[in-house]
């Protein structure tokens, strides 16, 4: 064995640290160690070897344990941790860390057999619409769906009642079962459930197999992409190979859990933040053990190791979900694509609406381009109107024509979508005296009033005040709430349709742990009803009750500063009217704007999103704008409104670096004040580096890191780097 070992350590210092390796143990590479670090003992990982010392000998400490004689991640995790660290210019301490479930990387053994539920055959195979008089069996049912398994502290810490576990094990559709570790998976039946796929679908499934590159899947909404990544997916686990599906919302994972369990009788492994350490820790041994076919998780599940992988699917891949916002600042998709070309397996990226990059790869036939261009039979597509609110008097932020076309449909027992993104009563609180409005004493961003707790919320650093009575500039107590949030929205189609329940889908209605699938259950029963939503509620919902979506208010996107404004606008006008006619009653989608002749907005409507991508990629070549350059941030932090930009400053100075010669076709913007400078009391800077080439970008990059981190300001500032930035926020 070596007698030194190059250990990453979670640190956000980006380099290894050396420990001598202890002489009657064996150890491996992407083994865990015990080690000291800074007068504390941690878990590191073993990322290379070495026969002789970096510095004094004397100074190199043992490590403490060695906990794993061979690899804990699979060589192909491994790799993929050491190239994340490399592009994205992160310490690969931290980057480990992102990578394994809390209880693992402390090296604790989270695997200990415990007497756990399970659904059987019958239960998994069990329609939960049967169960409508059984609301409670029915909740259970969708739990262990989505869970896999629960433990007896887990059913306590719910609202099931012993009785309910007991009459679903006499019926036979669980179990109890110690959940002993055990190798491979099983996988005997799939219940097609009376699908066929259409002809296009089956031509995309045949496109796709036997590909071990990327394809990306454009497919309109409700055009059945999810029986193609069924489809392909069951080829993978017939030779006992695992899937790895990534969805952008934890709000997802019951919907799809159920469609994939009802599907396929194979074990599912679920891996998102709302899970309690244990949980997903047990996940990722299942993961990693091949006791789980298919691993369904969110962002972080990129990592999740698989012992015999066979594909990825990520879904709503356009979603901005999918990107990191702190430490590990990466991209799920991103690494998606990465992992499937070190695994050589394949990788479906899959959306109605693509991101440009994902769009402009294909274009560039990095990626294989695969197309559904019409709903699933019985399914016809949605129409769009516009309605120019200069022209319209509102009330309450309604028209007259859109109000009219609700009470049509509904009174025909259908349900109408009211899409705002914005949550609570108001975004601001205005004086009709002087005009002040209320803003957040932490950032540069107004208070927006929630009617149900009567506070003003900052929904940037999550500051609350009491509703104010007077205003804090003339005393005048004639304040008013001004615009529109869901609360209001509700508040107001409560009073216009008082025999019609509105339901509102926002972060707020969400929070308690089963809310969504409650509010799923609620719209699945296809009574007239209004769901009031945020963008919760664009993300790949089946909603077969909807004929009418109406939306409020997409105006702020025509005067964003952020050059992806208007696709973001895009996307979202297009996920969320897919939630209209998905089933046989034709769907209708009511846009209220000021910018109704818009040349964009009616190519969207009009010609479709592909041409509306087009006309806006036309323009970002023009402009030297992300596909056609690339972008990365370094961003800078401080309670001192000067001191994060002095900093970038000596970070851009070219003065004082090192004589190399300066590297051609960079640009260097900067330093500028974030879209909010100020945030949680924080003044906010950034430098923006940007260039055709990537190589020559990420050799630039390495050079600022390294002159930042030896400047004295560096221990005076929060500073990070951003590779691939999707805003300037």
């Amino acid at each position: 064995m070596p007698n030194y070992l190059s250990v990453a350590i979670p640190t956000p210092l980006r380099k290894t640290f050396q420990y001598r390796h202890l002489d009657n143990t064996s150890v491996s590479i992407g083994s865990r160690v015990r080690v000291s670090f800074a007068n504390r003992v941690v878990t590191g990982i073993v990322v290379g070897f070495d026969e002789s010392p970096a510095i004094d000998p004397g100074r190199i400490k043992p490590v403490t344990k060695v906990l794993d004689e061979s690899p804990l991640l699979p060589p192909a995790i491994f790799e993929l941790c050491i190239k994340t660290a490399r592009y994205y210019k992160h310490p690969i301490g931290e980057v480990f860390s992102t990578a394994l479930p809390k209880l693992i990387r402390q090296g604790k053994d989270p695997a200990e057999s415990e007497t756990r539920l399970f659904l059987t055959s019958p239960g998994t195979r069990l329609d939960l619409e049967s169960l409508h008089r059984a609301p409670a069996r029915k909740a259970l049912l969708r739990l262990l769906r989505a869970e896999a398994s629960c433990s007896k502290q887990q059913l306590k810490e719910t609202e099931i009642t012993p009785h309910t576990i007991k009459a679903i094990i006499d019926l036979g559709w669980a179990e109890w079962r110690e959940s002993d570790p055990v190798e491979g998976y099983e996988f005997s039946s799939v219940n097609y459930e009376g699908i066929i796929p259409s002809t296009g679908q089956q031509a995309v499934v045949d496109q796709i197999s036997g590909n071990t590159g990327t394809c990306l899947l454009h497919g309109i909404t409700g055009s059945g992409k999810t029986e193609v990544y069924l489809r392909v997916i069951e080829q993978h686990l017939r030779q006992g190979r695992q899937a790895l599906v990534l969805v952008p919302e934890i709000g997802l994972t019951p919907q799809t859990v159920q469609r994939f369990s009802t599907r396929f009788d194979a074990p599912i492994a679920v891996m998102h933040s709302g899970l309690t350490d244990r949980e997903r820790a047990l996940a990722w041994l299942d993961a990693r053990g091949g006791r789980a076919a298919i691993v369904l998780g969110t962002r972080s599940a990129i990592f999740t190791p698989l012992k015999k992988p066979g594909i990825i699917v990520v879904d709503e891949e356009h979603d901005v979900s999918f990107k990191q916002w702190e430490g590990l600042r990466y991209s799920a998709r991103d690494l998606a694509v990465l992992r499937g070309k070190i695994e050589g397996i394949p990788v479906i990226l899959g959306s109605a609406t693509p991101a440009f990059e994902s769009l402009h790869n294909a274009n560039k036939n990095r990626y294989t381009l695969a197309r559904l261009s019409e709903r699933t039979p019985g399914a016809e597509m949605e129409t769009y109107r516009l309605i120019d609110t200069n022209q319209t008097k509102l009330q309450e932020g309604f028209s007259k024509p859109l109000l009219k076309t609700m009470r049509d449909r509904l009174s025909a027992g259908e349900q109408v979508l009211v899409f705002i993104n914005r949550r609570g009563f108001a975004p601001v609180i205005f004086c009709n005296q002087c005009q002040w409005i209320a803003q957040c004493r932490h950032c540069d961003s107004r208070l927006t009033y929630h009617l149900s707790q009567h506070i003003l919320v900052c929904h940037h650093c999550g500051h609350q005040e009491r509703k104010v009575t007077n205003c804090q500039a003339c005393k005048a107590t004639d304040l008013a709430p001004l615009g529109l949030g869901t609360q209001r929205i509700e508040q107001t189609l409560g009073q216009l349709f008082p025999d019609i329940p509105v339901i509102r889908v926002d972060r707020d209605t969400t929070r308690r742990k089963g809310a969504m699938a409650g509010f799923i259950d609620r719209v699945s029963s296809g009574k007239a009803a209004i769901l009031v939503g945020t963008q919760l509620l664009a993300k790949g919902h089946h909603f077969p009750g909807i004929t009418l979506v109406a939306i409020l208010d997409i105006d702020a996107a025509f005067f964003s500063s952020d050059f992806k404004s208007l696709e973001k606008m895009g996307q979202l006008i297009l996920q969320v009217g897919g939630r209209a006619g998905r089933a046989k009653k034709a769907g209708k989608v009511i846009i209220q704007t000021q910018f109704a002749g818009h040349p964009l907005l009616q190519t969207l409507i009009n010609k479709g999103y592909t041409e509306f991508a087009n006309d806006i990629l036309a323009e970002r070549k023009k402009m030297g704008l992300p596909p056609y350059y690339y972008h990365t941030l370094i961003r800078a932090e401080s309670r001192d409104p000067l001191l994060a930009k002095t900093f970038l400053e000596q970070v851009a100075d070219t003065s004082t670096a090192s004589s190399a010669a300066p590297i051609p076709d960079i640009n260097v913007l900067g330093p500028v004040p974030a879209l909010m400078e100020k945030k949680a009391n924080r003044f906010r800077q950034l430098l923006l580096l940007a260039s055709q080439s990537r190589g020559r970008l990420h050799k630039e990059l390495a050079r600022k890191i390294e002159r930042a981190e030896s400047l004295p300001l560096a221990k005076k500032v929060n500073w990070a780097v951003d590779v691939d930035p999707i805003d300037l926020f």
